[in-house]
């Protein structure tokens, strides 16, 4: 081919592959005519590798003086967090990783190359410093297998960049005091395997000692609480090796447990306090608070389920539950006490006179005032009080027992006279008579007034359960207002 010449190409897939072929058997340097014009085409970027990778070595350290430690520096940017495993206490995490450092034996001049500042080499062909996690779970891998096989940026002064998206999954153990307020720190600590401080230093890239989070996707469980990054030196086997933490601490979003546990269970916390105003005529009290306790204990075992197994501490939402189960038991015994109680009546227990005067006050206390005072007094002498009333009730129409007497001797007189009886006779038949009756009316007064008195019990001993009760339910409101208050703040 003539130089000034350049052929007219029909086939032009043809005539790109015979230019591909060209440059791959011949030198770099490309020479083209089109028309009368010389098109010279150079890759730099290859000279550069091939001038940079003549005579290297991947296995040794990049320095000049072996003395010299290789400068590493590396960030971790968070992409998502894929699950936290409460009950393993495992977390799985989407992110970015960004190491630096620095290769002395990767420079070349620009003015020499065509300007090129930067090229890409694969990641098998150049040293890579050994950065592991310590946490890392992958047990089927090795600690750099979850790296992804993305490229390496070099400069032209030598300086290396490896960005690499990374599955981090590490252990991360869990505090679970606070539950469902927690916030759990997981620490994520990076240190090279091998080299000492004496041979690489290694630092976190951000001056600012927080962590890249501009790219985090939010969770609908987890919200980024704080996200910082430190340095450390640790000494083993008598030689330092430095250490970069990412300290990662997440706050629960509580409002799901909220809505489905923590309400229920108050809820069934108020369910328990209202035992106390069901009357225990209904027979339903008992049944109906061992029915409350089951149901918190069911909430129990769900709880059970979405929290770690630990004999460290005690939840919060356990503690929560706790208090709503010892609550509900204890009233269910109290409601077999006050059923106990209401009953006494019946086997005409007498109430005691100190008993009717703390409940005199403590009635008065909670609002029951009248149903106190219409049934217990404070007259010492409760059984004259009772005569008295009796007496009201069983004659009401006789006035006295002589006028009942007297009566009766006018009816038996008029038979007796009819029959020609002597007066003598007469006498003594109404006296007997009279004794009789008057037996009789004692008779009656005795029974109505065990009658009127078996009455009173059985009022003093229900309202005495009555008053209980009211002390009771206002107990346990008072219970469940500072429980809510001090474990939900």
């Amino acid at each position: 081919m003539k130089r000034g010449f350049c052929p007219s190409f029909p086939n032009w897939e043809l005539h790109l592959k015979i230019n591909i072929v060209r440059r791959r058997t011949s030198s770099i340097d490309k020479e083209c005519t089109f028309g009368f014009f010389v098109a010279k085409f150079e890759n730099w970027e290859m000279k550069v590798i091939r001038h940079i990778m003549n005579g290297y070595e991947k296995s040794a350290r990049p320095v000049l003086n072996s003395a010299d430690p290789v400068p590493v520096s590396v960030d971790i940017g968070l992409r998502e967090l894929v699950q936290l495993d409460q009950p393993k206490q495992i977390i799985n995490l989407n992110t970015w990783w960004r190491i630096f450092w620095k290769d002395e034996f990767f420079t070349w001049n620009i003015s020499d190359f065509g300007n090129v500042t930067s090229i890409v080499l694969g990641l098998d062909s150049v040293w890579l410093p050994d950065i592991v996690l310590w946490s890392n779970l992958n047990t089927d891998k090795s600690p750099r297998a979850s790296y992804s096989k993305t490229d390496v940026v070099v400069s032209n002064e030598g300086s290396m960049a490896w960005y690499t998206p990374v599955q981090l999954e590490s252990s991360c153990a869990l505090d679970i005091e606070d539950f469902p307020f927690d916030i759990q720190t997981c620490p994520f600590i990076l240190s090279s395997w091998n080299y000492a401080e004496a041979k690489l230093n290694l630092t976190y890239y951000r001056s600012n000692g927080l962590g890249d989070q501009a790219h985090f996707k939010p969770n609908s469980e987890w919200e980024i609480h704080s996200y910082t990054v430190s340095r450390r030196a640790n000494v083993y086997i008598s030689k330092t090796y430095p250490e970069v933490v990412f300290t990662l601490q997440l706050k629960r979003k509580s409002l799901y447990y909220l809505y489905n546990l923590v309400m229920p269970c108050i809820l069934l916390m108020l369910l328990s306090a209202l035992v106390f105003s069901l009357p225990l005529e209904s027979g339903e009290r008992i049944g109906l608070a061992i029915t409350v306790t089951l149901a918190i204990t069911v909430f129990l075992l769900v709880v059970k389920d979405a929290i770690p197994p630990s004999s460290d501490s005690v939840p919060l939402l356990v503690q929560f539950c706790g208090v709503a189960i010892v609550m509900s038991v204890f009233n269910t015994g109290l409601s077999i006490f006050m059923s106990n109680l209401f009953y006494r009546g019946e086997y005409e227990m007498p109430v005691p006179l100190w008993s009717e005067k703390v409940l005199l006050i403590v009635g008065s206390s909670v609002g029951l005032k009248k149903n106190v005072e219409s049934v217990f007094t404070c007259n010492k002498n409760t059984k004259i009080f009772v005569q008295e009333v009796v007496k009201s009730i069983v004659t009401p129409n006789l006035r006295t027992q002589k006028e009942f007497a007297f009566t009766a001797n006018d009816v038996v007189s008029n038979i007796v006279n009819d029959v020609g009886r002597k007066t003598e006779t007469i006498d003594t038949i109404v006296e007997q008579i009279q004794q009789l009756l008057s037996r009789i009316v004692l008779a009656i007064e005795e029974k109505q007034m065990k009658q009127a008195q078996a009455e009173g019990l059985k009022k003093k001993w229900k309202v005495a359960s009555l008053v209980l009760d009211r002390v009771c339910l206002i107990f346990n409101l008072i219970v469940i207002t500072v429980t809510c208050s001090v474990y939900l703040t």
